[in-house]
């Protein structure tokens, strides 16, 4: 009897174990497929904000008086979201066994009419602030398991900064002026990404610009919450700043480029 019932006893650990076995292996390989690859297109909106200041804005032919040096700003995306004339934003990833190559886009055009104390003499005071940026990398997989990933890149940033400033003199005789920057450079970066179930996924991205040899100090950091509805569709939430410090003569930005955002994105 007991010689029975032992050997009952251990075919049913016997089964219930091979049960778990093909549970866990079932559930390895549904998670597995959700990670399974190559290619990310993300459009997204980034509710941006500026902090810092702005150097030496134009100053149009025949203005009477010098505009300051310059202003300090603080606004945010409800302040700025009526003066949006257009926007794109744009980020794509590819990856394979051991290499990942990655892009982010952005480009915003602001316009706004601006007060100035000489409203009797200059009229119809339009300030239009013309803002593009990207980055592009490429690295290699360091880490690559299912639950945790780390890659590390090598790339560039660019960046283009233009002020336009159009006025009427005496609301007769149009003027206008305008400055701008492009600036490109090389960049380091690192990839995070954690996986605590097939559909919810943790990522973080951030760069950094060496300050040689033209003195420029940049950086960049962004983190974000995705959620797959299926293997092909996500949508994502996130926060992203952008920090740049150029030397004092040849800036006409300084500070951080900031906000959160949202990002839908197609992977396949």
């Amino acid at each position: 009897m007991t010689k029975k019932l032992f050997k009952s006893l251990t075919i049913v650990l016997c089964l219930f174990s091979t049960l778990t076995n093909l549970s866990g292996q079932e559930k390895q390989e549904l998670d597995s497929l959700w990670n399974d690859w190559n290619f990310r297109i993300s459009p997204y909106f980034w509710f941006i904000g500026l902090e810092g200041t702005i150097y030496r804005p134009p100053q149009p032919a025949n203005y009477p008086i010098p505009p300051p040096p310059q202003y300090d700003i603080d606004v945010g995306f409800k302040d700025i979201k009526n003066s949006i004339k257009f926007a794109l934003m744009l980020a794509g990833q590819y990856r394979n066994k051991h290499l990942v190559a990655q892009f982010n886009y952005s480009a915003l055009i602001l316009e706004s009419e601006a007060i100035t104390p000489f409203e009797l003499v200059l009229q119809d005071n339009i300030v239009k602030l013309t803002y593009m940026a990207g980055d592009l990398g490429v690295g290699y997989r360091i880490i690559k398991n299912p639950k945790f990933e780390f890659e590390g890149l090598i790339g560039m940033k660019f960046l283009y900064f233009k002020i336009d400033l159009r006025t009427n003199l005496l609301g007769i005789v149009p003027i206008d002026g305008n400055r701008s920057k492009f600036w490109i450079d090389p960049v380091i970066a690192t990839n995070l990404r954690y996986r605590p179930h097939r559909k919810i996924e943790f990522a973080g991205y951030a760069d950094f610009g060496p300050p040689f040899p033209d003195n420029i100090n940049s950086y960049q950091a962004i983190i974000s919450a995705k959620y797959l509805f299926t293997k092909t569709f996500m949508i994502a939430l996130g926060y992203r700043t952008y920090h740049l410090d150029f030397p004092r003569d040849e800036a006409i930005f300084n500070g951080n480029v900031k906000g959160w955002y949202m990002k839908i994105g197609f992977q396949f």
